[in-house]
Parts: structure tokens; C-alpha cells; sequence
């Protein structure tokens, strides 16, 4: 016997309830931009008067450290601005056809200005070393690049929650809780585990061991050999899956509500192809030793902030589809 078919009334109350939890999640990703980029802020902000202080007691000049607190108060002004823009609600819709549009572009110009700010860097830093500095363990790229997978693993926990309690998917929602402790990991290795704000003294057992003298496990000399070219392979596999998009049957399936969940919820949008092409393209040189006048190793570091942004972006772009799982998507 068929299940009868829900009335107009009863359609039009799903829609309005889907719309309305559309635009709350829309404003709570919103806000986690926001608050992101203004927590992001103040630490760097509290870490250039910390080492504004610690310049009295080493006998060097402070005044440059404060170049770095005008710059974290720049991204807290920035991060308050996000919270309120009117573009990036707009960005954030799901219902407005123009908004993938735009999107695609973001993306792009992303891309271009993380490249831009790349060479940048080289020309205005001359000193090779005192860009390795800039670049390497402690300093701002590597904060941003935890910022991102923090709040990555915020984002991911959000859908694991909502695919397990709303939904009722339950391996979908295990395996986002999954990605969600991975991504904590990963921003706790970028932070050493919270030696690199801290700075306590790595073990000598653990220093024997690790390339760089950390209280990390992807620095050990066994990973050493292997993580260059990892990077390269796995950007560059992203990439091809991307372009690819292809669709895998675990990601069809249905809620325990009937909700059809679209196979594009699960997987990174095609325009998302700037930034991991730009991530495998730096992680290319850097893996095979090519061009090493122009790329250095520690421009890996640049390759792994974009593929956390992708990653990013990507959660938060499914916890916003995630409202109306049946919906149409414009992606």
C-alpha cells in the first residue's frame, strides 16, 4: 500500500521550516567567520605585547613587534565587519541563484591573493632566514593555519550532531565526528601540543627523534622522507576529485525522516579547483627539489593553509545545505 502524499499544507510548513533554519545557520556560520577572525586578532595582538615585553629583558628593539599587534588589530576590526556584512549573508545563501556565482569568484580571487601575498613575501623579505622565521614553527602563518583547523573541527562537530540527532544518520555521523577529532589533531601538531606558544623543553627522547626538535609526531624522522611529496600527491588527488566530482555510494542515502541528501552535501564544489591547484602547485616544487631559487621548503606551509581553508569552506558550506537536505542546491 503507498504512503499517501503529504498535503500542500503540510509541504509549505516543511519549506517555511527549512527556510527558517536555513537563515539561522546561514547567520551562525556568519558569526563563526566572524568570531574567528576576531579571535585570531586578539592572540596575535597578545603575542605581539608579549614579545614587545620579552624584547626589554633580550636587549633587542620592541618596536617592531608592535607592527605585528597594529596587524592583529586589523583582523579584529576585519572579523567584526564580517559578522555584519550583508555581502557575505548573501554569499552565504543557498536560495539565491546568483550566490554560486559569486562563490566561484571568491574562490578564484582567493586563491590569487594567497599566490600574491607569496611573492609578496619573498620581495619584501630579502633575508631568506627571517622568512623561514616568518613562515616556519611559531610563527603567524602556522596560527592561522591552527585558527583554521580549529575552528574546522568546531564546524565538523556541528554536523556530526546534526546528521546524528536530526537526521538520524548515524554513519554519517560518525564519520564527521571522526573528521572532527582529525582535524583537532592536526591543529594541535601545527601548535606542537602547545610548546609553540609555551615553549617548554622538548624531551631528549623525543628530540632524538624529531627533525625539528618538537613535541610533534609529524616531524619525526620517519615522516621526514615522505611528507613533501604526501602533500603534493594528496593536493593533487583533491584536485582531480574536484574537477571529477565523482559519486560514491556510501553519500547516497537517505535520512530516517525521508529526506533525500544530495550527493554534493558530502563533496567540495568544482570551483573550489583554484585553491588545490594552487596547493599542488606549490607542493610540486617543493617535493621535487625544482626551482628552489624561487620555492623553499617552508613554502609547503602556504600549500597546507589552502588546503585547510578548502576544507574549511567546505564544512561550513555543508552545514548550510545540511537545513534544507532536500532542497535544491545551488552549491
Amino acid at each position: 500500500m503507498s504512503t499517501p502524499l503529504p498535503s500542500n499544507s503540510q509541504a509549505q510548513r516543511d519549506a517555511g521550516d527549512y527556510l527558517r533554519e536555513s537563515l539561522v545557520r546561514q547567520k551562525l556560520v556568519q558569526r563563526i567567520c566572524g568570531q574567528a577572525v576576531i579571535y585570531f586578532g586578539a592572540f596575535i595582538v597578545a603575542v605581539s605585547l608579549y614579545k614587545f615585553v620579552s624584547a626589554f629583558s633580550l636587549d633587542v628593539s620592541p618596536w617592531p613587534e608592535l607592527q605585528l599587534g597594529v596587524a592583529g588589530l586589523l583582523l579584529a576590526f576585519l572579523g567584526n565587519f564580517l559578522r555584519r556584512s550583508t555581502f557575505l549573508k548573501s554569499l552565504l545563501s543557498e536560495f539565491s541563484p546568483s550566490a554560486r556565482a559569486s562563490r566561484s569568484l571568491l574562490m578564484l580571487i582567493l586563491a590569487l591573493f594567497i599566490m600574491g601575498s607569496v611573492v609578496l613575501f619573498k620581495l619584501s623579505v630579502q633575508d631568506v632566514l627571517r622568512y623561514k622565521r616568518l613562515l616556519g614553527e611559531g610563527g603567524i602563518l602556522e596560527y592561522l593555519q591552527a585558527l583554521i583547523l580549529f575552528t574546522s573541527a568546531w564546524v565538523s562537530w556541528l554536523i556530526s550532531r546534526d546528521l546524528w540527532r536530526r537526521l538520524l544518520m548515524r554513519l554519517h555521523g560518525a564519520i564527521y565526528g571522526i573528521i572532527a577529532l582529525g582535524m583537532l589533531f592536526v591543529g594541535l601538531e601545527e601548535l606542537a601540543w602547545g610548546q609553540v606558544l609555551f615553549g617548554w623543553r622538548t624531551p631528549d627522547n623525543i628530540a632524538a627523534l624529531n627533525a625539528q626538535n618538537q613535541t610533534t609526531i609529524h616531524n619525526l624522522e620517519f615522516f621526514q622522507d615522505y611528507l613533501d611529496m604526501n602533500l603534493f600527491l594528496v593536493s593533487a588527488l583533491i584536485l582531480v576529485l574536484v574537477l571529477w566530482r565523482p559519486s560514491f555510494g556510501l553519500f547516497k542515502a537517505r535520512s530516517s525522516r525521508e529526506d533525500v541528501i544530495p550527493v554534493g552535501t558530502f563533496f567540495l564544489p568544482r570551483y573550489f579547483w583554484p585553491l588545490f591547484f594552487c596547493a599542488a602547485f606549490l607542493s610540486y616544487f617543493v617535493a621535487t627539489r625544482s626551482a628552489t631559487a624561487l620555492v623553499l621548503n617552508i613554502d609547503q606551509e602556504w600549500a597546507e593553509l589552502m588546503l585547510y581553508l578548502s576544507f574549511g569552506l567546505g564544512l561550513l558550506r555543508t552545514y548550510v545545505l545540511l537545513a534544507n537536505p532536500s532542497g535544491r542546491q545551488n552549491g
